[in-house]
């Protein structure tokens, strides 16, 4: 019976690091790069075929959905780490519990916030500078992104577990299809029916209830080395606690992220009304302000494209470095995380140079208005200006969240997020208006890298990596 258990984890501590980092990256890379896609999609096919100002809409929900998508990043990526870490020391059967920990506290959290941004969406909506010509595509679409919470979290979640528990390619490939029945469900309910905003959303929930679908297949599967027994789907105060220190870094980043968009729409309909004026879309007068904070929502897709595309290199060294703190290989993790770092600056760069020499054609991709396109280009140029930085600084803060180091992880996420970023957001619009909360993102992008690189240079000489 032990021999028809699929142990996919013992190659993390016998194959060459290298292999085992493409071998994982490169699916976590498709998988991160094709989530954050459907979300590229569905603004590209809203700004198409719904207008300019149901993007500056859908841009008003970010505060709220990261807030949302920050619960199950708690619960998700705290039980991936531990787990890789379990398996490390090949204790199998506690696997298992903090997987099926992981489900109790996924439902309960998913349901929680679902009821409560239900409860506040209006207000919440109008303290997030919604206006008259934006409320109406914000509210329709959350309305329905909401009730999927729960299925979002869960496959997201889930599907981390995959991968960290030696599964990559199967984590990619629940990914893929979620990504193409989206993108399919997208162009029919909105382009087809012209189901507008709420298309897009019903496109989202749809897709990710089918993603679900796949990985809870994967861990019911007897043969499954970290699976779903009766004997694992029991709340643990013990394995709770621990997922949530290590889910704690992850967390704070996107709930920091909260604050931050909520702060730079804020910002962007503030000094965009004072730098935008006599603009009209269709003969109608629109607010310089909103189509600010619509060419944020054109500017966090592009970026946050990119740095999905760095996460999913940073999810690839998670297992390997987990696995292999666990196992006492600290050469191991040394040696991924220079993989790592090495091919997250190469992205970073190439990202910096095609930002900074076709902006206006990669406006082009979302929206057809002219002055938001300007208004996009500009801001892209400023807001990627120190982007290079940007994937040495992600992928080391998840190797401290991988290492069991929550204290060091959360440090480093927060520094570019918020102990930076939000001091700048503060201080450079009232110097440069709009310009200067494209410019923030740069400054902050710049000092978090600095001391990112003194704090590893420290942990590598003395601390936790040293020799």
């Amino acid at each position: 019976m032990k021999n028809s258990i699929d142990t996919p984890s013992l190659a993390l501590e016998q194959q060459p690091v290298s292999r085992l980092f493409r071998n994982y990256a490169v699916p976590a890379i498709l998988a991160t790069a094709a989530s954050s896609l459907y979300n590229i999609i569905d603004r590209i096919i809203i700004g198409q075929g719904v207008g300019p100002l149901a993007i500056s809409g859908l841009a008003l929900t970010f505060p709220i959905m990261n807030l949302s998508i920050a619960f199950g990043t708690l619960i998700g990526s705290g039980s991936s780490a531990i787990a890789s870490i379990r398996l490390g020391e090949h204790r199998y059967r506690e696997a298992n519990r903090v997987l099926g920990n992981s489900l109790i506290l996924t439902v309960v959290i998913s349901l929680f916030v679902t009821f409560l941004f239900l409860l506040f969406l209006y207000p919440l909506l109008l303290f997030f500078k919604a206006s008259n010509d934006t409320l109406p595509y914000a509210r329709d679409f959350l309305k329905i992104i909401l009730y999927g919470i729960i299925v979002s979290n869960l496959f997201y979640g889930l599907n981390g577990m995959m991968r960290a528990t030696g599964h990559p390619k199967k984590a990619m490939v629940s990914i893929l299809l979620t990504v193409g029945l989206n993108l399919i469900l997208a162009l029919l309910f909105v382009l087809g029916f012209h189901w507008g905003i709420r298309g897009a959303a019903w496109a989202t929930v749809l897709a990710q209830l089918g993603g679900l679908a796949w990985v809870l297949a994967h861990f019911l599967n007897p043969k499954t080395e970290v699976r779903f027994t009766r004997e694992s789907i029991r709340f643990d105060w013990k394995i709770t606690r621990e997922v949530c220190a290590i889910g704690l870094s992850p967390f704070l980043i996107h709930l920091c992220s909260c604050v931050v968009i909520m702060l730079i729409n804020m910002q962007l309909k503030r000094y965009g009304d004072m730098d935008f004026t006599g603009i009209s879309i269709d003969g109608k007068p629109v607010a310089g302000g909103d189509l600010a904070i619509g060419a944020f929502g054109i500017i966090n897709s592009i970026v946050g494209f990119m740095v999905m595309v760095i996460f999913g290199l940073a999810h690839g060294l998670q297992p390997i470095a987990g696995y292999n703190y666990g196992a006492g290989r600290l050469d191991r993790v040394r040696e991924a995380l220079r993989l790592a770092i090495q091919w997250a600056t190469v992205v970073s760069v190439v990202t910096f140079a095609l930002c900074m020499l076709f902006p206006k054609t990669i406006t082009g991709i979302f929206t057809k208005d002219y002055n938001t396109t300007l208004i996009t280009a500009r801001g892209l140029r400023l807001y990627v200006s120190m982007f290079v930085f940007t994937g040495f600084q992600v992928v080391t803060s998840i190797l401290f969240q991988s290492v069991n180091k929550a204290g060091i992880s959360i440090l480093l996420s927060t520094t570019r997020q918020v102990l930076f970023l939000v001091p700048c957001l503060l201080l450079l619009p009232t110097l440069f208006h709009t310009d200067g909360v494209w410019i923030s993102q740069a400054a902050a992008d710049l000092l978090a890298a600095l001391v990112t690189a003194g704090v590893l240079l420290y942990h590598l000489r003395r601390g936790v990596l040293k020799k």
